[in-house]
């Protein structure tokens, strides 16, 4: 009669994960806020450690974290005196998290160069804004949601070629998966909101819908502040027109 091997008293074996095993907790969500200038900027989850804020550099001065900055502009551009901020080239020696540029800087500490090679690899050769090379390296990393805020491309004819690729990429992340979150007042892929065909002709047929506004935007009358002084003003965030849909932000919230 044979006899049985007994694993040793307290040997702790570990269970193989099944197939679909997925990490607890937010392991699985990726969500990254977009930050431009434009009024719907104050709608950012700035206090939902969930999220990730990557910003335009022009929005450096209004917001009260980021985590990522992006300035893919050519070294002559972002080395020229800017209106919206009162040194900027101070601010980017100094700068405390990642600055996504065309390469790096030695006198940018932080700047990282732009994987551009890998994305256009992956990608169509489609970018005719900076809110469209972040959406593509978010979608290179895996993201599950992407907000904008005070991202609108509504001020002129460049605005609006920019808002056209802004728009397409959008929907390029919403074709894999992506869950795009816009706050009340964004125009991205909204406006117009007519049907064509059905909605917007009149009685007579004549065609009908929304134009284009220019809301002449004025970047000197951004408010700038050091986020080193103690003392400096910072900016009143506005309310949401409507509570926040936290049932669906993926993260549990107790306040």
């Amino acid at each position: 009669m044979g006899v049985t091997k007994r694993k040793p008293v307290g040997m702790v074996v570990r269970p193989s994960p099944p197939i679909s095993y997925e990490p607890p907790g937010l392991g699985r969500l990726r969500k990254v806020a977009i930050l431009g200038t434009a009024g719907t900027w104050v709608h950012a989850p700035f206090y939902d450690p969930s999220w990730e804020i990557w910003a335009h550099s022009s929005a450096v001065t209004l917001l009260p974290r980021v985590d990522r900055i992006f300035d893919l502009h050519p070294e002559v551009v972002w080395k020229k005196k800017k209106s919206w901020h009162k040194d900027y080239q101070r601010f980017l020696t100094r700068c405390p998290v990642p600055v996504y540029m065309q390469q790096h800087y030695a006198e940018v500490p932080q700047s990282i160069r732009y994987p551009k090679e890998r994305v256009l690899a992956e990608f169509r050769r489609y970018f005719t804004s900076q809110a469209a090379w972040m959406i593509a390296l978010a979608l290179t990393e895996g993201v599950t949601h992407l907000g904008f805020f005070g991202v609108h491309y509504a001020m002129d004819s460049e605005r609006r070629t920019q808002r056209a690729g802004c728009e397409y990429w959008m929907g390029v992340a919403e074709g894999r998966g992506v869950q795009i979150v816009l706050p009340v007042g964004c125009p991205l892929v909204r406006e117009p909101s007519l049907l064509y065909g059905y909605e917007n002709y009149d009685k007579d047929g004549k065609q009908i819908g929304p134009a284009a506004v220019d809301v002449g935007f004025d970047p000197s009358k951004l408010t700038v502040f050091d986020p080193a002084d103690p003392k400096a003003a910072r900016p009143k965030l506005a309310t949401l027109d409507e509570p926040p849909a936290w049932d669906r932000s993926g993260h549990q919230h107790r306040y």
